[in-house]
């Protein structure tokens, strides 16, 4: 049976499952507060109509914060250093305000200076210029004089650990990022007809920041002070280092873009909350566990399996009962990937069935270790040392590890998988158990690979699945996998025929798939997905934000390209399962990364 509705889960220790989807092809100076750091020239160029300049040329000059002009007074020479012999010239006219950040001086007669040689920066002399709540002073680095390219660079984006727009609170789900006071990325999208210069990047913040050079005022370019993950000509992203220290508080930061002609951007603020960690939000207290440990279970034996072909349509059909064959290897001589015979010393010892599983188990391996990169979860088919004594949850610091059986059939009809719903990961989860108590009685938890090969064998043979497995399946006219004498060599790699790029491609997608589901199932019971906007949740349920997403899930169609979709969304079917760009959201996979989390 397909499910194209989920029931609604239980919530906080519950069980939480997935459908099988229908097959388808601050503060300022002020009232006692910190004292902001005074605007300091960070771009400066020459608008003009050749490369020397000449009286009534204008210099555009970008300062770091909100500037504001003493009244009445000009900005002449004796407010800047410039470098050697350089001069503004006799300046008459009073500056221009471009932007909150942004003044254009006229140039007087007797300027000499030269673009890309000579520096400007504001002097202790200045008398004109300071900011908001800021007296004018003096400061800063040099910054060499450029000639304008007429086209100031643009700062189309910020966000933090790379969430997108929709999810990060700037979007019309609302809500508010709650970040940890450090480990998590600012990251900047920016663009300009030429070359941005990354080095003058400016990035202020409206509290004091705490650094190893002290306690940075709100105002002060923080830029040097975070480390550069990488950068190009479009983006770049910045570590926030355990040598940082934000306040837990409301936050803004402001970035500016700078680029090599000497023009700045108009500033671009983003907003969000800062909490310290505690044992009760952080998902991987790793002062109890390095990490967040899955033994992979694949011993599960409660039922047997067979073939039929009802009305011309097949199915598999289910005998309860242990036959001491997993249900994982039933269910693998099903669709063909195993034989009841196979060939023998393939490699050493080692069958066609055994190379076949191990290759399923390995590349399962590989790819959880893909959808959770960058988080403190690993996955292992090795148990631990240690056990949950019969209880479904303990907690967190009590054991190492958690698990997860992948198994036959499922309890509910139509349901790819089960498992406890944890938020913020509270305890260490036993999600093999076959009676966990649901609304209305009990229910399997884990991984059922029956659910879908039960669908797929019965799909029109266009299908992605019968394309895959009927070269394979014997109730599609296929020829499992060991029936065929150089199948053995197949799996080895040495033949190179259609029939070893079917092998192959059989055994990855199936790995894929598992791999899905055990995905968005340990999900689950690390604490996907909560609902609410942030900081209170991660959206999960906000159908009208996010169409089709339900309890306990969120559902992203406009993030992911067709044929791939989150993770964490209600219900699958093989094709998205598979999908080449099927991953975790931005926001779920920044709260696996512990970049981000909610509650209080």
């Amino acid at each position: 049976m397909i499910r194209t509705n989920t029931l609604s889960p239980q919530r906080f220790l519950a069980a939480t499952f997935l459908a099988l989807l229908a097959a388808c092809s601050g503060g300022g100076g002020g009232g006692g507060g910190p004292t902001s750091a005074s605007p300091i020239i960070i771009a400066a160029s020459l608008a003009g109509s050749g490369g020397n300049p000449v009286a009534g040329d204008t210099l555009v000059l970008g300062f770091s914060t909100t500037v504001a002009l003493v009244s009445g007074a000009l900005l002449t020479g004796e407010d800047f250093t410039l470098s050697g012999s350089a001069s503004l010239g006799a300046v008459t006219t009073a500056p221009a305000v471009l932007s909150s950040t942004t003044l254009s001086i006229t140039l007087g007669a007797g300027v000499t200076f030269t673009p890309g040689t000579t520096t400007i920066v504001l002097s202790e002399l200045n008398d004109a210029v300071g900011g908001t709540t800021t007296a004018p002073r003096g400061g800063g680095p040099a910054i060499t004089i450029g000639i304008g390219d007429g086209s100031q660079p643009t700062v189309s984006n910020v966000t933090i650990a790379k969430v997108d727009d929709e999810l990060n609170g700037t979007g019309a789900a609302g809500g508010t990022l709650q970040v940890p006071t450090n480990g998590w990325t600012l990251d900047l999208t920016y663009s300009d007809n030429g070359a941005i210069a990354t080095s003058q990047t400016v990035i202020t913040a409206d509290v004091s920041i705490s650094t190893t050079a002290g306690s940075q005022p709100p105002g002060t370019n923080l830029r040097s002070f975070f480390t550069q993950v990488n950068s190009n000509n479009t983006t770049t992203n910045y570590l926030i280092p355990t040598t940082v220290g934000f306040p837990a508080t409301a936050v803004t930061l402001t970035c500016i873009a700078v680029d090599v002609s000497g023009l700045s951007s108009t500033p671009t603020a983003y907003s969000f909350t800062v909490r310290a960690f505690n044992n009760n939000t952080q998902p991987f207290e790793t002062s109890a566990n390095a990490s967040q440990v899955w033994f992979l279970d694949f011993s599960r034996d409660e039922d047997s399996y067979a073939t039929s072909n009802p009305n011309g349509q097949a199915q598999v059909d289910i005998t309860s009962g242990a036959n001491s064959v997993s249900d994982f290897e039933d269910l693998l001589q099903i669709v063909g990937l195993t034989s009841a015979t196979p060939i023998p010393n393939v490699q050493g010892s080692e069958s066609s069935n055994d190379i076949v599983i191990s290759r399923i188990k390995t590349e399962m391996l590989a790819d959880l270790a893909a959808d959770y990169s960058g988080s403190p979860v690993s996955f292992t088919l090795t148990e631990p040392a240690g056990n949950f004594n019969g209880n479904s949850s303990v907690t967190y610091a009590s054991l190492g590890f958690s698990k997860i059986a992948i198994s036959g059939s499922s309890s509910i009809p139509g349901v790819l998988g089960l498992a406890i719903f944890d938020p913020s990961n509270a305890t260490q989860n036993d999600n093999t158990q076959i009676d966990f108590p649901i609304a209305g009685g009990a229910a399997r938890l884990g991984v059922f690979l029956h659910t879908i090969i039960d669908s797929g064998v019965g799909q029109p043979n266009s299908s992605l699945f019968r394309t895959t497995y009927d070269a394979f399946t014997l109730i599609n006219g296929g020829t499992p996998i060991g029936h065929v004498s150089q199948d053995g060599d197949r799996l080895l790699g040495t033949v190179g025929d259609s029939r070893e790029h079917e092998i192959d491609t059989a055994i990855s997608l199936l790995a894929r798939f598992v791999a899905t589901v055990t995905a968005h199932e340990c999900g689950h019971s690390v604490g996907l997905v909560v609902e609410g906007a942030m900081p209170i949740g991660l959206y999960g349920n906000d159908s009208v934000n996010f169409p089709d997403s339900a309890s306990g899930h969120i559902r992203n169609a406009s993030l992911f390209p067709s044929g791939s979709t989150n993770l964490m969304s209600p219900a699958l079917n093989f094709t998205l399962a598979t999908g080449p760009a099927t991953a975790f959201n931005t926001l779920n996979l920044a709260y696996l990364r512990e970049q981000v989390f909610y509650g209080n």
